[in-house]
């Protein structure tokens, strides 16, 4: 027989003398549904090292003392330091150095194994059929949903959890339901969200004429106390939708936001969506009391425990009655409909997941939840997500201030970091793990961000960059106006295809995040490659320094020069000059391995070298060619726009008054009448009138002077000349229509 890991034994069942299986309710299966087959249950989780033959597999349980192997694992030690754990837990890290938890963290291997051991030794079916195998993945559908309502402190007394794709879906799901509330109650909806909303938050503003962005907390603070003046009127439903955690600058937005407004607000209903994808991947979310909880909560689970790819809108079910009213309907959320020669359906009114979880769940995924608990609590300890917190909170600290002080041979720093005023790393109330910064050469010029991601995949470092889904936080902390930022669309700028630097300004920036797993040595790998690539290596002293989570205070600056160093000023000739190794060792000191570089210059070298070619020096990076800036495009459209208006503004004016001219002239051309009704005179008075306000049009086209009239009789012909017979009757009768509209334009004093 295969030797089987620890921490499986108790996934997998080796021995042949069980008992006979008992049979529990599911809560899931309808009303009258037959019992099912309990597989090989125990009352409580083994600890790794407990031996097969230990299980006891015939206790009699209850619906509602319904557990599996994995459901109540062994949390009476404190966790062990990560290092100690990662190679064995996390053996894809070998290596590698990720830094993107943002985007999602990673799983655990006994999270795999254990998921997968499970699925082998266990029939599940579709949980709304009344199988067996059905009844059994409905009932530990439940009890996950339970214990994931507990993991953040939900009482289901008071909150129920929708599983739904990601948070994305869970916030969709809201303003669908609201819409239709609205619709059926005849209530428009206003939105208000927060500038560090994610694009999905920001997104809602489209399904609603009422909106407002609230471009700081002061704002909101002000909102709020004003009990809720320019927000929601009177007969209006309000919605107010903030994340818990920037996820581009890291920033932890106030939770009590939520019980403020719904104590404040008297006028008009206004419910609290939190965003909290970000901040319940590193932090402890606490919904343990009702009354001051969002009314909705949108998360993601990967982002907690990599594993599964699965979200979750929790809902308090005080606040849950405007998502009752949602016109559609899926399968297994109403108990029948009518499709034939009528139009009837009756809705499920026992749950409110019952009602929302349209089709069958993703029960599989849902089981890989319940060990992703599981091992999260066994590697991190009884509350996982507080020493998570801590963890990274104090990580998030070490990587800040590594990133300050790096800088240039010139003084400079390295990196441009985005951080707002009032937060500090290190502390988890106010400040996640999470740091977003550009890259700037010694000259003061920005490296494009996708550059920077790209030279560090290939040194096994993974980061993230771009604007993130964030453009409330793009737009602050990179100073894009909203003319700009549309300029930068039409010259060709996406959030796909970016254009890294418009208007001498970055389109994104680079993104660093670190989760439950992340180390000292992952911060290391990360600046010494930030030194090397691009400031060659002049913060060595920096590195020198070991990283350890045990120090709270920030990193100390590199050792300042010896006695017999010389400070080199500040007006440097050139940023990117190096200057050459002196033979004198006494004028400057090398930086270790980099010969002839040397930490500090005296004063008297800032004169470039007369024979470069006789010293070894680093040569500068090449200039590259400026990207076209947009900017210089405004400047020259917006006069051109505005003469090309006021050229147009008076060319159709002309045209105007020529296009009656020319009504009033073939009116007279083709009149059976010659002369002027009452009607045309007024006309053509009306004309005149128009005419004489335009002054300039009156000057360039003032009518000449009429000739004297031609006597109705024929001139005499010049000497020599044939006579011309029948030269009147020849003429024709446009001619003489013609002239009679002149004769009319005469008397009118034109």
């Amino acid at each position: 027989m295969d030797i089987i890991p620890a921490h499986m034994n108790d996934a997998v069942h080796t021995s042949s003398n069980e008992s006979p299986p008992k049979r529990i309710k599911s809560t899931r299966a309808a009303s009258g549904r037959r019992t099912l087959n309990s597989v090989h249950f125990s009352s409580h989780y083994q600890a790794p090292s407990t031996p097969v033959s230990d299980h006891s597999s015939d206790s009699d349980l209850e619906a509602e003392d319904y557990a599996t192997d994995y459901t109540s694992p062994d949390t009476s030690e404190m966790p062990d330091d990560v290092e100690e754990f990662r190679d064995r837990e996390y053996p894809q890290l070998k290596g590698k150095t990720y830094l993107d938890h943002g985007g999602t963290t990673l799983y655990a291997k006994s999270l795999v194994e254990e998921f997968s051991a499970d699925l082998i030794s266990n029939l599940y079916g579709n949980p709304h059929s009344a199988s067996t195998p059905s009844a059994l993945a409905g009932h530990r559908v439940d009890t996950i949903r339970d214990r994931a309502l507990r993991f953040f402190n939900a009482d289901p007394e008071h909150f129920d959890l929708v599983f739904v794709a990601n948070a994305t879906a869970a916030i969709k799901l809201v303003i669908d339901c609201f819409k239709d509330y609205a619709a059926v109650s005849n209530t428009p909806v206003w939105y208000g969200y927060h500038k560090d909303a994610h694009t999905s938050l920001v997104g809602v503003r489209e399904s609603t004429k009422l909106h407002r962005c609230f471009a700081t907390d002061e704002e909101v603070d002000i909102w709020i106390n004003s009990g809720g003046l320019g927000g929601p009127r009177a007969r209006q439903l309000g919605l107010f939708a903030y994340p818990g955690q920037s996820n581009m600058s890291g920033r932890r937005l106030p939770l009590n936001w939520c019980g403020r407004i719904r104590k404040s607000f008297h006028k008009a209903a206004t419910y609290t969506l939190l965003d909290a994808a970000a901040l319940a991947s590193t932090a402890p979310l606490d919904l343990s009391d009702p009354a001051t909880a969002p009314d909705f909560v949108a998360l993601s689970f990967y982002k907690i425990f990599g594993f599964p790819n699965i979200g979750a809108l929790i809902v308090r079910k005080e606040s849950a009655h405007v998502l009752e009213s949602r016109k559609y309907f899926g399968g297994g959320t109403v108990d029948m409909v009518i499709a034939v020669n009528d139009t009837w359906h009756a809705k499920k009114n026992s749950s409110i997941h019952d009602r929302l979880e349209d089709g069958t769940l993703p029960f599989h995924s849902i089981f890989a939840l319940d060990h992703g608990m599981n091992v999260h609590e066994r590697l991190y300890g009884p509350n996982p997500m507080k020493f998570i917190s801590h963890h990274t909170s104090q990580l998030g600290k070490q990587l800040y201030n590594s990133l300050s002080n790096l800088t240039h041979s010139n003084g400079l720093p390295l990196c441009r970091i985005y951080k707002d005023d009032n937060t500090t790393y290190g502390d988890p109330s106010v400040q996640g793990a999470t740091v977003p910064f550009n890259v700037q050469l010694a000259d003061g010029s920005m490296v494009p961000y996708e550059e920077v991601e790209e030279a560090a995949d290939d040194q096994g470092i993974f980061v993230r960059s771009g604007s993130l889904c964030n453009p409330g936080g793009m737009a602050t902390y990179l100073n894009w106006s909203p003319a700009e930022m549309k300029a930068a669309y039409a010259a060709g700028h996406r959030c796909s295809k970016p254009t890294q630097i418009m208007l001498g300004k970055p389109t994104g920036v680079v993104r660093v995040s670190l989760g439950a797993m992340s180390i000292a040595a992952d911060v290391q790998n990360l600046i010494r490659f930030l030194d090397n690539t691009y400031c060659h290596g002049a913060n060595q002293a920096l590195l020198s320094t070991p990283m350890s989570l045990a120090h709270s205070t920030p990193l100390s600056p590199p050792p300042s020069p010896g006695p017999k160093t010389t400070i080199s000023p500040l007006n440097i000739p050139h940023a990117l000059y190096v200057p050459p190794q002196q033979s004198d060792p006494g004028l400057t000191q090398s930086t270790p391995g980099r010969p002839g570089i040397p930490d500090h210059t005296s004063s008297d070298s800032t004169a470039l070298p007369q024979h470069p070619s006789t010293h070894p020096t680093i040569e500068p990076e090449r200039a590259k060619a400026p990207p076209w800036n947009p900017q210089d495009y405004i400047n020259m459209r917006k006069p051109w726009e505005a003469e090309m208006r006021k050229q147009h503004a008076q060319n159709y004016n002309n045209v105007g008054m020529e296009s009656k001219v020319h009504e009033l002239e073939d009116a007279s051309t083709f009149s059976r009448n010659p002369t002027p009704s009452v009607k045309a005179r007024k006309f053509g008075r009306s004309v005149v009138n128009l005419l004489r306000t335009k002054s300039h049009f009156v000057e360039s086209n003032r009518v000449p002077p009429l000739p004297t009239p031609v006597p109705t009789t024929n001139p005499p012909l010049p000497p020599g000349e044939p006579p011309r017979e029948g030269s009147n009757s020849q003429r024709s009768r446009k001619s003489v229509e013609k002239q009679r509209f002149q004769d009319n334009v005469d008397a009118l004093g034109l």
